[in-house]
């Protein structure tokens, strides 16, 4: 069960009232676009989606967001049959849940994918299309790589540690089932998804006491994260370079948790440069990319500075102009690629 959407009558009716008070809001910012304050996107196009953006997620209940959103899986169905692709999954049968292909299965490298959305939403179009421009550009090198995008189960129906328990077992599966050696197995992802690469990393380095350990026979050759949720402290300066306010962020931590407390491996903040002492027996390499005006940067740049300590094969990239999570959400809204993504794309195609 990857989300529920089943939402009552009343509910499906605020939608619409939503979207309605949404769009005027929208509208009210577009007029005054020439007047926003400095700490709002340089870009017209930026500053009305993140204004949008912000009310309608603001304004809707996770549950009514899954009920618009869908599931990765009908996501996955739609954006296969537009770019007529033939779909292809694999299941995980002690987690009840899929992965899904994009690219030949066969290929020489394998990335393992996991999706962002604050464990809330499933994975979109533009989590595929990211996917899909990856591969693409591989391929472009000469070079062969596929993806397997996880569709974990979301909150607030599970709970951490579920989630990075699926997380844990793709790759046990991509190791033992589809035999694929760890020195050609990428771990990426964004945002929440980009929390659970690290929260992944950890259980290889520190198995977590309700997931079982995983001892890999060599280091997966890559791992990077775009946006990730590095610290669940929610003292955000402006929210106004994301596409989520302030006040969501802090629902989707509390319905991660799901009344838990955070530890090191769902809270990347609270580790120090010993956690990370050995990450090279685990990862080759790692790169993270962060907006510098998204509200989490702070807690990002501030892990970061641990992980380098402890790594010489880390790199964090901070992109002067983007908004959080963009390399993703940009593809699907069709913006012109944006900084992260122009460092982040040779960075992978270089690993494959």
């Amino acid at each position: 069960m990857a989300s529920n959407n089943s939402i009552s009558v009343w509910q499906k009716i605020d939608i619409f009232l939503a979207i309605i008070q949404s769009l005027i809001t929208t509208l009210a910012a577009a007029i005054l676009a020439p007047f926003r304050g400095p700490d709002t996107p340089k870009s017209f196009k930026r500053h009305i989606y993140l204004t949008l953006g912000r009310n309608v997620i603001g304004r809707l209940s996770p549950q009514q967001m899954q009920f618009i959103r869908g599931s990765t899986a009908t996501n996955y169905a739609a954006w296969t049959q537009s770019h007529g692709i033939r779909p292809q999954s694999l299941t995980l049968p002690k987690q009840a849940t899929t992965a899904f292909w994009i690219g030949d299965p066969a290929a020489s490298t394998t990335m393992l994918y996991f999706h962002g959305g604050g464990w809330g939403m499933p994975g979109s179009s533009g989590h595929f299309s990211f996917a899909a421009a990856l591969v693409a550009s591989a391929a472009a090198a000469g070079r062969s790589l596929a993806v397997l995008v996880l569709q974990y189960d979301l909150a607030p129906t599970k709970h951490y540690p579920h989630q990075l328990t699926q997380c844990v077992d793709l790759l046990r599966h991509a190791v033992t089932a589809l035999q694929k050696p760890p020195s050609h197995i990428i771990l990426g992802g964004d945002s929440a998804g980009g929390n659970m690469v690290l929260g992944v990393l950890s259980h290889l380095l520190h198995p977590h006491p309700a997931i079982r350990p995983l001892p890999l026979p060599a280091p997966l050759r890559a791992a990077f994260a775009v946006s990730p949720i590095a610290s669940f402290a929610t003292d955000y300066p402006s929210d106004r370079q994301d596409p989520a306010p302030a006040r969501t962020i802090r629902l989707w931590l509390g319905n991660y948790l799901g009344g838990g407390a955070t530890d090191r491996w769902n809270d990347p903040s609270q580790t120090d440069t010993a956690w990370w002492r050995a990450v090279e027996g685990v990862v080759g390499e790692m790169l993270v990319t962060v907006a510098a005006n998204e509200m989490m940067a702070p807690g990002t740049q501030a892990f970061a500075r641990t992980l380098r300590a402890a790594f010489d094969g880390f790199t964090l990239f901070t992109a002067k102009d983007d908004f959080h999570a963009e390399p993703v959400i940009g593809i699907d809204l069709g913006f012109a690629e944006c900084e992260a993504s122009r460092v982040l794309r040779p960075w992978v195609v270089q690993r494959v």
